[in-house]
C-alpha cells in the first residue's frame, strides 16, 4: 500500500522525522531559528491527536536549518503533500485518535494485541459488536450505533480483503470471553466465529485462562503493538475508557513486547485455545436452548 493510500501515517512519519531531525537542539533554539512559536513546533513533531501538519514555507525553514540532505529534503516534502489527503476515515465522523489508530493498524505488518475484557475490534461479529456500543453508548440515538457499526465493518473489510496485511497474533483474557455479550446465542456464535478466524493464515489466536492464576495480564490494561517496517513508526496504542493513548519510543515498545511475551508463555497454545472456545459456545447454545 503506498503512502497517499494512508495519509494519516504520512502525518505520523512526517511529525516523527521532524523530531528526529531536531536531535539534541532545544526548542528555543529551533523556534528563534525558523521564527515561528513554540506551540506550532509542538504540533508539528505532535503525530497523535493535535498534531497538525507545517505549512510548505515552514517545512523549508526547518530542513534549512537541519541542513538535511536532498533525499531526506525530498521526502520531507513529499511527506507533507500527502499527509494533506484525506483519509477514507475522514469523511465517516470519527475522533481523531481513532482515524489515525486506523491508518496505522493498516500500515503495519504485524499486529500484537492482549485483550483483557473484548474480543479484539478485527475479530468481533456484528452482533457482539452492536451489544458493545450498545452498552457504552446506551444514550445515544440508534443512529449513532449503527455508524460505528459502519465504520468497524469497513475497518473488518479492509483488512480481511488485503492480502498482504497485517498478521495479528492477539491474546484473549478468559474474562473476555466468559460473559454472554447480547445473550448466550450471540456470543456463541462470537466464539464460533474466532474459532473460524484461528484457522486464517494471518492470525494466531490464544486465550490466557482463569486457572493459569497470577499473571502480568492482571496489572495491565488492554495494549496494541503496531509494528511497521520502519521502527521510527512503530507504536503501542493503549485502550480503554480515557486512555487511547500511543506511546512511541523504543523503549516502549521493547517494554510492551516484554509483556506481550510473558503473557504468550502463559496463555493456552492455538490448538487447545480453539478446543477450549469450542467448547464455552457449545455451553452458550444448550443455555439458550433451554
Amino acid at each position: 500500500m503506498s503512502s497517499t493510500e494512508r495519509p494519516t501515517v504520512a502525518r505520523w512519519e512526517l511529525a516523527k522525522r521532524l523530531r528526529a531531525l531536531r536531535g539534541d537542539r532545544s526548542f528555543n533554539e529551533v523556534v528563534k531559528a525558523v521564527r515561528t512559536a513554540a506551540s506550532s513546533l509542538s504540533r508539528w513533531e505532535n503525530p497523535g491527536e493535535g498534531g497538525a501538519v507545517p505549512g510548505q514555507l515552514a517545512l523549508e525553514r526547518l530542513l534549512e536549518h537541519y541542513e538535511v540532505d536532498q533525499e531526506t529534503w525530498d521526502r520531507m516534502v513529499e511527506l507533507r503533500k500527502e499527509a494533506k489527503v484525506p483519509g477514507w476515515w475522514q469523511s465517516l465522523d470519527v475522533a481523531e485518535y481513532y482515524g489515525t489508530f486506523m491508518a496505522l493498524e493498516e500500515a503495519a505488518t504485524n499486529i500484537r494485541t492482549w485483550q483483557s475484557q473484548l474480543v479484539p475490534g478485527l475479530l468481533q461479529t456484528e452482533d457482539y459488536a452492536r451489544a458493545i456500543f450498545r452498552a457504552d453508548n446506551s444514550d445515544r440515538p440508534p443512529e449513532m450505533v449503527e455508524h460505528h457499526m459502519r465504520i468497524r465493518a469497513q475497518r473488518q473489510e479492509r483488512w480481511r480483503a488485503n492480502e498482504n496485511g497485517p498478521h495479528l497474533w492477539a491474546i484473549i483474557s478468559e474474562a473476555a470471553i466468559r460473559p454472554a455479550v447480547g445473550g448466550p446465542t450471540v456470543m456463541a456464535h462470537q466464539l464460533h466465529h474466532l474459532v473460524e478466524m484461528a484457522e486464517h493464515h494471518r492470525v494466531t489466536l490464544q486465550v490466557l485462562p482463569f486457572s493459569v492464576g497470577t499473571h502480568a495480564g492482571m496489572v495491565l490494561s488492554s495494549f496494541v503493538i503496531l509494528r511497521l517496517d520502519d521502527d521510527l513508526l512503530s507504536t503501542v496504542h493503549l485502550e480503554g475508557q480515557g486512555a487511547n493513548l500511543f506511546l512511541d519510543t523504543k523503549d516502549d515498545l521493547i517494554e510492551y513486547g516484554a509483556r506481550f511475551n510473558k503473557l504468550r508463555a502463559a496463555a493456552l497454545g492455538t490448538a487447545a485455545t480453539s478446543d477450549f472456545l469450542a467448547k464455552i459456545a457449545k455451553d452458550l447454545e444448550k443455555e439458550a436452548d433451554s
